[in-house]
């Protein structure tokens, strides 16, 4: 997309109604990379994963008294602007991005651990092994997913 025939908005570093990681505050860098990574898949899940060409999200830095802080931008091109639409940004966060926060945070949480020396790499369940966000359903059992909790069947037929 050329960036002469785009327009770019802000839309927050995570839905509005959302807390996010603040400037200033220990690990802001690393808590704002993630939360508007979540916040990019959401908003690509909620305008139909556009085409790139069309309509992209990325994380931008600015200026800012206390630092530099991160916010998402939509960048779209004229067919983009059909499809953008700043009522349809989410408030909060769906199901799926609350699983993909909650994973990423147990994730994070098993690699300090690792890296302190504190639990072996064979005590972290295989789920948090991965480098890529898993795919999770868009249904309220997701969020015990993401802490590694799967579902398990009882025997039918036996009572």
């Amino acid at each position: 997309m050329s960036k002469l025939n785009t327009i770019t908005i802000e839309v927050g570093p995570v839905p509005a109604d959302e807390s996010c990681a603040q400037v200033g505050q220990a690990g802001y860098e690393a808590q704002s990379s993630l939360e508007c990574a979540i916040y990019i898949r959401l908003l690509r899940r909620v305008f139909g994963n556009p085409d790139p060409t069309a309509l992209t999200f990325e994380r931008r830095g600015f200026a800012h008294d206390f630092g530099r802080y991160h916010e998402v931008v939509a960048i779209m091109s004229a067919s983009g602007m059909a499809v953008f639409e700043e009522s349809r940004l989410p408030s909060r966060w769906d199901t799926i991005a609350r699983a993909e926060l909650t994973w990423l945070k147990l994730q994070g949480q098993w690699r300090d651990q690792l890296v302190a020396g504190t639990v072996e790499a064979e005590d972290v369940p295989q789920v948090f092994c991965s480098r890529t966000i898993p795919d999770f359903p868009d249904h309220p059992v997701s969020i015990w997913w993401a802490m590694g909790f799967w579902p398990m069947y009882p025997a039918i037929g036996h009572h």
